[in-house]
């Protein structure tokens, strides 16, 4: 089944690509298939959701003994560190960050300015009604008439009623108001997501692979659920997400690699 992955687990141990062969004796992302030219563009998008559209090949990577693991995870984390630290990394989540601005609602005008507009835009449709009915046959002209006539009155009625003018104006009034808090929540949510300095969203997921990976058991037994597939014995285990029983079927070398290396990152991230 195809999942997608944490982007730090699937960086730090999956090996990335569809038909591409395994060296099992060496360690680097090319051996291991992964394509750093493609990886590129997609770190800072992946940093941003959480997840990348990979897809590991998990029979591929478990014929490389655990000492290459760890040594791919370290190559793995020690280029995806290098590079976020990079001005191209740094210029293409500057120009993600831009383009999902949330952009201020429209000036549409006070109210008084509304309420004016709405009633031109009223009498503008009555004109254009007398003019379609104009062009009817006498016999239309005349069943039309009257609904003409409701038409242009109620326009007038709704311009000189005080009450009625202050409601609209009032009703236009809380619009603004709406729209503007809404406005506010989404520039919120996005200073959330779109951290300023990208470091601040870097940590954020190292610190949940440490938080995710700290409880592993790498010696959990796996009983067979039928059609070939496995679960674990124990159901706490098997409740547990998608990224934990990544780290449990990528083994616990290449997991502590990656939780020495990422306590360290973010030791350098945090200090300054």
């Amino acid at each position: 089944m195809r999942l997608r992955m944490n982007w730090l687990l699937v960086l730090c141990l999956a090996v990335i690509g569809a038909g591409t062969a395994i060296v099992a004796a060496q360690s680097s992302l090319a051996d291991f298939g992964m394509n750093q030219d493609q990886l590129k563009p997609r770190l800072a998008r992946a940093v941003v959701d959480g997840y990348i559209p990979m897809y590991p090949n998990a029979k591929l990577f478990h014929a490389a003994t655990p000492a290459v693991r760890a040594a791919f995870v370290k190559n793995a984390l020690s280029w995806m560190k290098t590079y976020t630290e990079s001005a191209a990394f740094q210029a293409d989540y500057d120009k993600q960050r831009a383009a999902a601005k949330p952009a201020p609602p429209k000036p549409k005008g006070t109210p008084d300015e509304q309420f004016a507009k709405y009633l031109a835009e009223q009498r503008q449709s009555v004109e254009e009604m007398k003019k379609s009915v104009a062009k009817m046959t006498p016999d239309m002209q005349k069943q039309l008439q009257g609904t003409v006539q409701q038409m242009e009155a109620s326009v007038e009625q709704t311009a000189k009623d005080p009450q009625m003018s202050a409601m609209m104006k009032q009703g236009f009034a809380q619009q603004a108001e709406s729209d503007q808090k809404a406005y506010e929540k989404d520039l919120a949510d996005y200073a959330a997501k779109y951290p300023a300095d990208p470091k601040v969203l870097i940590a954020s997921r190292l610190h949940k692979f440490l938080d995710l990976s700290k409880d592993v058991a790498f010696d959990a037994k796996l009983v067979p659920s039928g059609g070939g597939k496995m679960r674990f014995a124990d159901s706490q285990y098997e409740a547990k997400p998608a990224e934990w029983k990544l780290c449990y079927r990528a083994g616990k070398e290449p997991v502590e690699a990656a939780r020495a290396f990422v306590s360290d990152w973010l030791r350098q991230i945090e200090k300054r």
